[in-house]
């Protein structure tokens, strides 16, 4: 231990002594609108296509960004035009230019480079993910029930677990479809060539592309493909034979993709070629539609590339709302061609007969809501295990504490007799007793979504090791341009590993005599595990570590299930959803008591102390004593009545009201649990709510949609939020902020130096509560006038805050703005004449790598006099 410390701070002090001072990168055009388009802060995730592993798809790091950011809706809007020139010739192609290119560049080209996708090769779909879609219809993905996020799921994971392997973020289609656990080795298979062929049925070559080939190939030009894509060269091969007329598929020299050469275009994919064509690389002309991958790269190397746009910003703008139309004709649809479900409801008669009133909110809750939940799991749980007695097996049903603690009270009640035990076995526990080897520990870390968890001490500590060590490599990781990969490269330090190993090694045999000891587990036992869930990810990590050294099999019964692909593949549920939003309901089944965090070397359990507070469990214990009393007064009513319903209609009915406590709880439900707490998440000060209606509030201030708030939150706004937020995400919709409300506030800013500096005219976004929203370029040395005296007399501006690349605020500016003409009370800016400006200085001469933002929320309260008033529609 002490010689881990000792060699990884003198590795601190010798990366401190190696680091020069050097100029950080600047932007070439630091006002370019591509980059401070007027977009809100997008919070991961809200890109379906990002880590799809599609070919050519946007995904984070790796170089395969395509640069495709929200862009403005008017040309008048943009804050620059683009001033980033080509040594050589234009930047941009468009369609109109295609027949002419090469006599632009006369003789000088020797190789015609095209990227593939949505430049020679185009897909009926609206997207690239769209295709996944078409694939889920395949009948083989059918039968599997394969679904299109899976597939999404399983790239991002592959994406982040092939740095680990080889050093490569380059993904092949074995490698997204190995990522499908539940299913078999011949089902992958199968599922990866039915994506080929959806790809052939999909796909078409685009003939302005197919008719410059032709005269490239007439001229004497050399032809290749290179494409940013998981698809093997033989795999794309075949795709393009079969959309490309002979003469033109014979025409093309050579084909390269990134997976094969384990690097990217934005990487050192062109590099390769350019070796491999055997011409100086401005003998190369590249084109392709990704502007970072396909020109900003190339361009560096002395490649003549172009950025294909296949269309303006304007029509960009309307199949982007098209698409979202596309996935929501649904709503729309008349039966039969519209999804159309039975509603079922076999708990009426139950609500009829009990006495119900005065309807307190623990009746409403417990009885009412989570009731049926719980009966309907009873059901499920006691048929699950006398299906598995049936077949000869010798089950012992397992409730993991403490989430588990009402459905073991809830199956007793529905059966009359206990069901099985309680067990104290936590997922913390289970996955930091799983690593043995290296492989172990990469699958924990391939496992970690950045956009869910970003905390690499969360990451280490779950790794077992000591706050002393974790503090050092943190240190050490942020010395590098890349923290993260830095960060996980550490952890596979053989030093680092060594103290992973030992340390997991010794919890792994205090769990083992727990399980021996308290749980009577035999060989040859059948173990349903049984738990809300959501991943499974207790069953999985315990399957991994003990089923063999028991001897055992692990099944899990869960409540409500993922149906993410890497799910384990002996797991079912009542409930099968696409997201967890059910935080409440699992707080309404724990046993009071702390966590286990450890055993001791006995086997005994050792537990936190208790964290949440005697006013919450008072409520909890409500909730779960009328709960039970539905189920008692259910399993009576059924008895006497010699009704028994089928399972589906008990599955359905406890969905739906699960569903209906999650996205439209009623008043008396927003009262009940407030300041309700989860200790699983709770930081040092204990203040860690469960959901913030204050908070609502201040975000949707901030937010152009309440996508990103929860459902208590977006319902205590109304609920058309809470709609308008269930559907943005249920159905992926690619949204923006202009798109939410047409309306829009002027302003003109001034930005520049001393010396020189220019004058814009911008349009804000309307947010909530007549506050508006836009985004400033930050640049070392400049200065950001707001000319606010020009449009408004009275305003108030909630703030100002610098943001990152990744839209993360790195400090509030609000105080630090210098002021002409202007009157300011707290938030509240009286502008005194036409001439008012508020400036915002430079943040410290601040250079950063990376473009960063000032995002500015204000109200305008008065308009000046002068300006007339905007409505939508209006030009500006």
């Amino acid at each position: 231990m002490q010689n881990i410390l000792k060699r990884l701070t003198a590795k601190i002090q010798q990366t401190d002594e190696d680091k020069q001072p050097s100029d950080k990168c600047r932007l070439e055009n630091p006002f370019d609108p591509d980059l401070f388009g007027e977009i809100l802060p997008r919070l991961p995730g809200d890109d379906l296509s990002r880590s799809s592993g599609h070919p050519d798809a946007m995904v984070p790091d790796g170089g395969r960004l395509t640069g495709k950011t929200t862009r403005r809706r008017k040309p008048e809007d943009r804050l620059l035009p683009s001033n980033m020139l080509d040594t050589h010739h234009r930047t941009n192609i468009k369609v109109h230019d295609i027949p002419t290119i090469l006599d632009e560049f006369g003789d000088s080209v020797k190789v015609l480079s095209l990227d593939c996708f949505d430049t020679l090769l185009w897909r009926k779909t609206a997207t690239p993910t769209d295709v996944f879609a078409v694939l889920a219809d395949n009948p083989v993905a059918r039968r599997l029930g394969i679904a299109p996020h899976q597939r999404v799921s399983a790239a991002a994971r592959a994406y982040r677990a092939k740095p680990l392997e080889n050093g490569s973020r380059e993904t092949s289609l074995g490698d997204i479809y190995r990522l499908f656990t539940s299913l078999s080795g011949e089902e992958r298979e199968l599922l990866a060539e039915a994506e080929i062929r959806t790809e052939m049925d999909v796909c078409f070559a685009f003939l302005p592309y197919v008719e410059l080939i032709r005269l490239a190939h007439a001229r004497g030009i050399k032809i290749i493909i290179v494409s940013d894509t998981y698809l093997r060269e033989d795999e794309l091969r075949r795709l393009l034979a079969r959309h490309l007329p002979a003469d033109v598929m014979q025409s093309i020299n050579k084909i390269y993709c990134s997976v094969d050469y384990g690097t990217s275009k934005s990487n050192a994919l062109f590099q390769i070629v350019i070796k491999e064509c055997g011409v100086p690389a401005s003998q190369l002309l590249h084109i392709g539609d990704n502007d970072v991958a396909d020109a900003q790269a190339p361009r560096k190397l002395g490649v003549r590339a172009l950025h294909f746009l296949p269309f303006d910003h304007e029509v960009s703008d309307f199949l982007r709302l098209q698409h979202a139309a596309s996935s929501l004709i649904v709503l729309d649809q008349a039966a039969p061609e519209a999804v159309v479900l039975p509603c079922y409801s076999p708990f009426r008669p139950i609500f009829a007969v009990a006495n119900l009133q005065p309807y307190a909110p623990e009746t409403i809750i417990g009885y009412m809501s989570f009731g049926p939940v719980l009966y309907a799991y009873a059901r499920f749980l006691i048929d699950e295990v006398a299906a598995l007695q049936q077949q000869g097996k010798r089950v012992k049903v397992f409730f993991l504490l403490r989430d588990a603690y009402l459905l073991s009270a809830a199956c007793e009640a529905y059966a009359r007799k206990p069901v099985g035990k309680l067990v104290r076995v936590r997922k913390f526990l289970a996955i930091a007793a799983s690593f043995k080897t290296r492989a172990d520990v990469d699958y924990y870390i391939s496992g970690i979504d950045p956009e869910l968890v970003d905390d690499f001490y969360a990451t280490a500590k779950q790794l077992l090791l000591p706050p002393e060590v974790i503090e050092i490599l943190i240190r050490i990781a942020h010395q590098s341009a890349d923290p993260r990969t830095a960060f996980h490269q550490l952890l596979r330090d053989d030093d680092v590993l060594e103290l992973i190993f030992k340390k997991s090694s010794g919890l792994r045999k205090r769990i083992m005599r727990y399980i021996s000891k308290e749980l009577e587990v035999e060989e040859g036992d059948t173990i349903v595990l049984a738990d809300i869930a959501y991943y499974g990810r207790t069953q999985e990590y315990l399957t991994r570590t003990f089923a063999e050294e028991f001897k055992v099999e692990i099944l899990g019964r869960y409540l409500v299930a993922s149906d993410e692909p890497y799910r384990p593949a002996n797991g079912k549920a009542l409930i099968t959803t696409y997201c967890w939003g059910y935080d409440l309901f699992e707080q309404c089944c724990i046993l009071k008591e702390g966590m286990v965090v450890d055993y001791d070397l006995d086997g005994e359990p050792v537990l936190d102390q208790i964290k949440l507070s005697e006013r919450q469990y008072e409520k909890v214990a409500k909730v779960q004593d009328e709960s039970l009393r539905f189920i008692n007064d259910a399993r009576s009513f059924f008895a006497k009545s010699g009704l028994t319903h089928e399972l589906s209609i008990l599955q359905r009915t406890a969905h739906a009201a699960l569903f209906r406590h999650g996205y439209m709880p009623i008043e008396a439900e927003l009262e009940y649990f407030k300041g309700f707490q989860n200790d699983k998440f709770m930081g040092p000060d204990r203040t860690k709510t469960l959901y913030d209606l204050d908070g609502a509030w201040k975000n949707v201030r901030c937010l152009p949609s309440p996508y990103r708030l929860g459902p208590f939150e977006t319902r205590s706004l109304g609920l058309d939020f809470a709609f308008s937020g269930l559907v943005q995400k249920r159905f992926q919709l690619d949204l923006r902020p202009e798109d939410m409300n047409v309306r829009f506030s002027p302003l003109k800013v001034s930005i520049g130096s001393i010396r020189d500096s220019k004058v814009f005219s911008l349009r804000a976004h309307q947010l909530h509560d007549g506050y508006f929203s836009i985004m400033l370029p930050y640049e070392s040395g400049t200065t950001v006038k707001m000319l606010l005296g020009e449009h408004y007399e009275w305003l108030q501006i909630a703030g100002i805050q610098l943001l990152n690349n990744a839209r993360r605020v790195c400090s509030n500016v609000s105080s630090s703005l210098d002021f002409e003409e202007i009157d300011r009370e707290g938030e509240i800016y009286r502008c005194l004449s036409q001439a008012s400006v508020a400036t915002i200085p430079p943040v410290d001469l601040q250079q950063f790598e990376t473009p960063h933002y000032y995002h500015v929320i204000f109200r305008p309260l008065v308009l000046r006099a002068s300006d007339p008033p905007r409505r939508p529609g209006a030009s500006q």
